[in-house]
Parts: C-alpha cells; structure tokens; sequence
C-alpha cells in the first residue's frame, strides 16, 4: 500500500455533502417542514453529511481486519452513492429511481457485513460496542426501505409518506443513534443504568417497527405503546450522559456546546416520540400526527442530535489524537 498516497481531509465530504444538500433542498423548494418533501430532505441530509460522520465514528482500531476493510470500502463509496441518490429522491418512482438509488442501497449492506463482521471478530464486546455493531447492522433495513420507497412498493399496506419515513427512520435511529449512543455509554463503563439504556436502544430500534408493523396488521395497539416507550426512555437516558459529558471540562469546548444542543434536541424528540406512541391510550397534542412529527420529532433528531453529536464526538478525537501526537 503507498503510504504517501494523498488522504482526502476528513471534513471535506461532510461539508460538500452539506453544500449539495442545501442546493438540493433550494431547487425543491421545500417551504413546510411538515410536508412530505421534506421527507425525502431529511434522506438526502442523512447521505450526504451524517452518514459519512457516524462511519468514522464507527471503525475503530480494535476492530477486525475484515470489518475495518469492509467499512472503509463503504466510506470509499459512501459520497458517489450518496449523490446518486439524491438525484434518486428528486425522481419520480419507478425503475430509473430504484436503479440511481441502487449504490446507496449496496452501501447500507455493505456497512451492515462490516457490522457483522466487528460482532464475529471480537472476543468480548461491551454495551457501547454492541451498539456500534447494531447500528452498523440495522442500516442495511434502511436501505431496504430506501428500495421500497424508489420503485413505488408498499410492503404490508403501508402507505408511501410512511414507507419513506420508514427509510429516514433506520437512518438515523438505526445507524446514527446506536452508534452516537455507543460513543457515550462507553464514557460510563460502570453505569448499570447506561448499560440499561444502551440495550434499550438496541432492542428499542428493531421492536418499533415490529410494534408499527403490529397496529397496521390489526394486532393490539399495546404493543407498539410498550416498546416506543422503552425507545423513548433509553433515548432520553443516553440524553441524560450526553448532558453529563457536555458539562465535563476536560473536553474541547465546541464539543461540550454541540453536546449541549444534542441532548436537549435527543431529550425533546424522544419526548414527541413517546407522546405520539401513546396516542392509542392519551391524546394530549392532538395536533401531533404524522406531518408535526416529521417537522419536530424528525428535523431535532437528524440536525439537533445526530449531527451535533457527531460532529462533536469528531472534534473530541481530533483533540485527542493531537494530544496523543
């Protein structure tokens, strides 16, 4: 391998990501959070700027070779594919979408064998690891839904708006929130009630869709009241650390603030979440349906908390490899 090959600057994708995103957003123009554009924005923001900041985060040296090879292929490919499908998302669905979105939807698979491969090379894995492998793992049902949503599917009835929600939800909660989540529950090695929550979000994300699934098959609406609210707890509990470490002054001081902003944004869309899962039982915003969540619950997940954290968690190694130089 040439060691002197030229590496690309590690916030270089991140920030053309978000340039394109921006431009993309503008051209569509998106003028209501609550819309379904905006939707397909989110999407969009997730490939091209917090995708590619949560792999980083996610591939550590302690990893497999297998793993780590198969990661940093992902992160290779990650920008090209992300582009395509943005233009995907702009198209009308049908075969031409499904086939500009096809090498996001190899990537998330790719990512999810990386997952894979970190759970069957490692000899011992603590809570934080296991998140980071899940997230990894869950991303590939991201993809699955991205499929679903390019080419007009709508599996078990669901309608289109929540087929492409579903895409944005295993996003962020399936990739970026367990991996986020890992990062901070491995501050706290010894906490019980951060290793009750980190299982929480492992378990949570997958029982959601499976309690979603459950209410539009006609099953006990019960069920998806349960495990929200173990998804909303947990989350709110990694909320509670991530306060925690954002007081701690031994970290660099952007970081603190960026984990400031994700724990109140992670805080207050896990309330919403909660909130809107129990509608079956209590009501108490009845305004809050699907088209406030996208606009609340959706836009302080992916730029409250995912990208405020991972950029900060970013920022903290870059300190910290400094130091160690």
């Amino acid at each position: 391998m040439n060691t002197n090959a030229p590496r690309i600057p590690e916030w270089l994708i991140p920030t053309a990501g978000g340039a394109v995103w921006g431009i993309t957003v503008a051209l569509s123009g998106v003028d209501d959070l609550r819309g379904f554009a905006w939707s397909g924005a989110l999407l969009t923001f997730a490939a091209l700027v917090v995708v590619p900041l949560v792999l980083r985060l996610a591939d550590e040296e302690g990893d497999s070779a297998a793993s780590r090879r198969l990661l940093k292929l992902a992160m290779a490919l990650q920008f090209p594919a992300a582009l395509l499908l943005a233009v995907s998302v702009a198209t009308e669905q049908g075969f031409v979408a499904l086939l500009l979105a096809a090498p996001w939807i190899a990537v998330t698979a790719e990512v999810a064998l990386a997952g894979i491969a970190q759970v069957a090379g490692a000899k011992s894995r603590s809570v934080a690891g296991w998140c980071r492998a899940g997230g990894l793992v869950y991303f590939a049902v991201g993809g699955a839904w991205v499929a679903a949503d390019r080419i007009g599917a709508f599996p078990l009835g669901f309608g289109m708006d929540i087929v492409q929600l579903t895409a944005v939800h295993f996003h962020y909660a399936g990739l970026a929130l367990p991996v986020l989540a890992g990062c901070v529950l491995r501050e706290f090695p010894r906490s019980r009630s951060a290793s009750l929550a980190g299982f929480g979000v492992l378990a949570g994300v997958p029982m959601v869709a499976v309690g979603i699934s459950c209410t539009q098959l006609g099953g006990s609406e019960l069920v998806e009241v349960v495990v929200t609210t173990v998804l909303a707890i947990s989350g709110m509990i990694v909320a509670l650390f991530q306060a925690r470490l954002a007081l701690e002054s031994r970290w660099p001081r952007a970081s603190r603030i960026l984990w400031a902003v994700a724990a109140v944004s992670l805080a207050f869309g896990m309330t919403l979440a909660l909130l809107y899962g129990i509608r079956s039982l209590a009501v108490p915003l009845p305004w809050l349906g699907i088209p406030w969540m996208r606009a609340l619950h959706g836009t302080a997940n992916a730029i409250g908390f995912c990208l405020c954290a991972a950029i900060g968690w970013r920022l903290a190694a870059a300190r910290r490899d400094s130091v160690a130089a």
